[in-house]
């Protein structure tokens, strides 16, 4: 048997939290192991269960998910993160992919498109939700037209 991808949910809404983990635990190949509430609760978690893929929603109160992607990819550079938000704006985007992030899921999108980016994230590849995948693009191309 394939091994399982294992994923630790991290969202400061209970109900999130629990629609996610009913979704995931629909498909045989992908196990959640555990759930955090917040930033400092997922570095801990992290650092005990060893995910595969940390499922990170960026704002919670305390430590929000930017400051724990940091310190996660600083103590485990091999755990993937992949950002769950609900912010469509450059300024948390271009954020969470410097501090580590290959994932970047916009909660709008649907439980297929989830489960298929977290498939694409274990695999190792880079998973941008369309919009933000043009932002970084539009990005792209303004650096190269402006010389950077």
């Amino acid at each position: 048997m394939e091994q399982k991808m294992r994923v630790l949910i991290v969202d400061d809404h209970a109900l999130i939290r629990d629609g996610i983990r009913a979704m995931l635990e629909s498909q045989l190949d992908i196990e959640v192991i555990g759930e955090a509430a917040n930033g400092q609760d997922a570095v801990e978690k992290t650092r005990q269960l060893q995910p595969d893929i940390v499922m990170m929603d960026l704002t919670m109160p305390g430590m929000g998910g930017l400051e724990a992607t940091r310190q996660i990819k600083k103590e485990s550079p091999e755990v993937k993160v992949m950002a769950l938000t609900m912010h469509e704006n450059d300024e948390h985007f271009f954020q969470i992919i410097n501090a580590g992030a290959c994932g970047y899921f916009i909660k709008g999108g649907s439980s297929t498109e989830l489960i298929a980016a977290l498939r694409t994230v274990w695999q190792g590849d880079v998973f941008l939700y369309p919009s933000m995948a043009k932002k970084l693009l539009g990005d792209y191309l303004n650096r190269v037209r402006m010389g950077k």
